[in-house]
């Protein structure tokens, strides 16, 4: 076999059949978890946030509270400006993503990934917070 024919081949298996392999057993879920209403409803705690898996948790200290007629009331401690704030928006499930709200906006939703769900777990992936870990009150 000459050397291009080997080349030729060599790039065939790299550029085409790798990748193949690579992505064969992936679906639009791997790593993400489905979210239903029945599952996100009632009270959660925000416990801290990360930019980037595996970080310190920066330590937070809101209660989330998402209720049955598709209204989410958050009240928290700002941890910058030492003070308590509450806010009232919408909420929604899409596709098992949960969108929320912008406040302020009746147009603009924050979209979130769910990367954890159970009875008492809940991590998000989104917004301008990144990560975010809640545990069910």
């Amino acid at each position: 076999m000459t050397v291009k024919i080997r080349v030729v081949l060599f790039l065939t298996v790299v550029f085409c059949i790798v990748p193949g392999l690579a992505f064969s057993g992936a679906t639009a879920n791997d790593g993400k978890a489905s979210l239903t209403l029945e599952q996100i409803q009632g009270s959660w705690s925000l416990k801290g946030t990360t930019q980037r898996k595996g970080e310190n948790l920066i330590a937070e200290n809101q209660t989330w509270n998402f209720q049955s007629d598709g209204m989410l009331k958050t009240v928290a401690e700002d941890r910058r400006a030492d003070d308590t704030f509450s806010i009232t928006v919408k909420y929604k499930i899409e596709n098992g993503m949960l969108k929320v709200q912008r406040a302020g906006s009746n147009t603009r939703w924050n979209r979130f990934q769910v990367l954890e769900v159970s009875d008492q777990k809940l991590v998000l992936k989104g917004g301008i917070e990144g990560y975010m870990y809640f545990e069910r009150l």
